[in-house]
């Protein structure tokens, strides 16, 4: 009977022992489930609506550039002897830039020298033949006076002896043509032609050296119809300026020449300027799948302040304003499908620490911030469910607090 009695005792004992250990990893189970939700209640930031006046506009990438840049190129080829000017030198018209030196041809040289040569015997030989006729037409005018020949025979004798000094004057022609043509094969120009091609390369308009591509030594091409010619240098007037930028697609609808807009540099310090569209292409451009169309608009510098061509720029174009609207960070709302169409809300914190689900109705948006026009008031909390790099330390030091 004492032997029944302890194997009793000892299941029982074993039974309550098992017992005591699932009762306690239930409790801790419970404990930290409770603590694990109400560490995830903490977790999460929050952020609350603001009332600002809220603009709907388009934002246009560019750079700034020159309303108009001139290239100077010289009419005559020839090698650079001297550049007089530097990049971001002011000039003024008609100030000299550079200077060419004409490197003679030794073929075309000695071609030219075989014309003047050429000339100057034919001079000879027209001279010769004027000696002759004149001795012809002395001896036909003595015997047209004694009335051995006629009228007409004399009248044909001077007319020979006027068409041989006609050739005499236009050998001596060829001859001055052909001893230009030496000169230009030496020298590149001729005393009559100064004017209108020069070794001497100056300014055309007043304005800032934007660009010396060549430098001494380098070999240059006139500029003619069949060639474009080398540039020696680009000018351009830095007081008139232009935003030259991109805009989406879906944005160029909008838009209409003539509205006003804001010309932010980043390189100076986000500096606005005013200024005015200009130009709407009529043709999109397909850039990496996307249809951009290029804008233009006059830049105003009403502070006459230093910007230089090539600046990255932002064009903003406001079109309407509102005043006092009730602003969220666009990247706290979420979407859901309901009925095949996307339905906006965010999570609000509630009174006891949770976040209830809430819908909210959207105005306008700059891409920042969109405007609440219902479902939520200026001291609702929402959640920042998609926290960035930032807010995560803000959350990290709440929590070592």
């Amino acid at each position: 009977m004492e032997q029944k009695k302890k194997k009793f005792t000892l299941k029982k004992a074993i039974y309550i022992f098992l017992g005591l250990i699932l009762l306690g990893a239930i409790v801790m189970g419970i404990s930290y489930f409770i603590k694990s939700n109400s560490t995830k209640s903490e977790l999460f930031l929050t952020k609350k609506p603001t009332i600002e006046n809220m603009e709907d506009k388009v934002m246009a990438t560019g750079k700034i550039v020159p309303n108009q840049e001139i290239e100077i190129k010289p009419n005559l080829s020839g090698i650079i002897d001297k550049i007089l000017v530097k990049e971001g030198d002011k000039v003024s018209a008609g100030q000299l830039i550079a200077t060419i030196k004409i490197v003679p041809v030794i073929a075309n040289v000695n071609g030219a020298q075989q014309e003047v040569n050429n000339a100057n015997l034919q001079i000879s030989n027209a001279q010769l033949n004027v000696a002759n006729q004149q001795k012809q037409f002395a001896m036909q005018e003595s015997l047209y006076k004694q009335g051995v020949i006629s009228k007409q025979e004399y009248l044909n004798s001077q007319q020979q002896l006027q068409s041989t000094q006609i050739q005499v004057r236009n050998a001596n022609q060829q001859l001055q043509t052909a001893k230009n043509n030496l000169q230009i094969a030496r020298t590149g120009v001729t005393p009559a032609l100064q004017g209108l091609a020069t070794t001497q390369i100056r300014s055309k308009t007043a304005g800032t050296v934007l660009e010396v591509p060549v430098k001494i030594g380098y070999q240059v091409i006139e500029a003619n119809s069949f060639n474009a010619g080398t540039t020696i240098c680009t000018i351009a007037d830095l007081s008139s300026l232009i935003f030259e930028g991109e805009i989406d697609e879906a944005q160029a609808g909008k838009l209409k020449e003539g509205m006003n807009m804001n010309i932010v540099i980043g390189a100076l310090q986000n500096k606005t300027f005013p200024g005015r569209v200009t130009m709407i292409a009529p043709k999109g451009k397909d850039l990496n799948g996307t249809i951009k169309f290029p804008v233009e608009g006059d830049v105003f510098n009403p502070t006459s302040e230093f910007i230089r061509a090539g600046f990255s720029a932002n064009g903003e174009i406001v079109l309407s304003s509102k005043k006092n609207a009730l602003l969220l960070d666009e990247s706290l709302i979420q979407y859901e499908k309901k009925g095949g169409k996307d339905v906006s809300f965010v999570e609000v914190k509630q009174a006891d620490g949770s976040f209830k689900k809430q819908n909210v109705k959207l105005g306008s948006s700059d891409g920042i911030k969109v405007e609440i026009l219902g479902g939520l008031s200026k001291d609702s909390e929402v959640k920042v469910w998609n926290p960035s790099d930032k807010d995560k330390e803000e959350l990290k030091e709440k929590k070592d607090k």
